[in-house]
């Protein structure tokens, strides 16, 4: 279980930009731990029989796209230094408040499904009615 995306201050508080970095090294730790999928692409028996026995995969385009897929970032740039300092240096932690500010801004909600609604508000009801139950003991003077 990941617990604690986004707070800071032992949980006293919540940083949106927090919550975006996190959540983007999270999936490349999950990455890892899932592994590689086996699959026919994977595997690319073509581009076997193409490199040959003592060939070189590295430099191959099937290789290139397997690592682009796998290393897939929104907001850790992983372009070399150079190329990096002539787009101006972005500040990771910048960007990621930008993006957090986006968010806020443009995201579109669903609603929930209706049966989800129901039952959320089922337990609220519970929960209001246990409330009341424990507050009438209290006045009444039992515990």
């Amino acid at each position: 279980m990941i617990y604690g995306i986004g707070m800071i201050d032992s949980a006293l508080a919540w940083d949106y930009a927090s919550a975006l970095l996190q959540n983007e090294f999270l999936d490349m730790v999950l990455k890892v731990v899932n592994g590689i999928q086996v699959t026919e692409e994977n595997i690319a028996y073509d581009v076997i029989k193409q490199v040959g026995p003592a060939g070189e995969f590295i430099t191959h385009e099937h290789t290139l796209q397997g690592f682009n897929k796998m290393s897939k970032t929104t907001l850790m740039d992983r372009r070399s230094r150079d190329q990096w300092e002539a787009s101006g240096s972005p500040d990771i932690v910048e960007k990621a408040y930008e993006k957090s500010m986006d968010i806020l801004k443009n995201a579109k909600s669903e609603p929930r499904p209706e049966h989800v609604q129901k039952e959320l508000d089922e337990i609220y009801a519970e929960y209001e009615q246990r409330v009341a139950e424990r507050k009438s003991k209290e006045a009444s003077g039992k515990k």
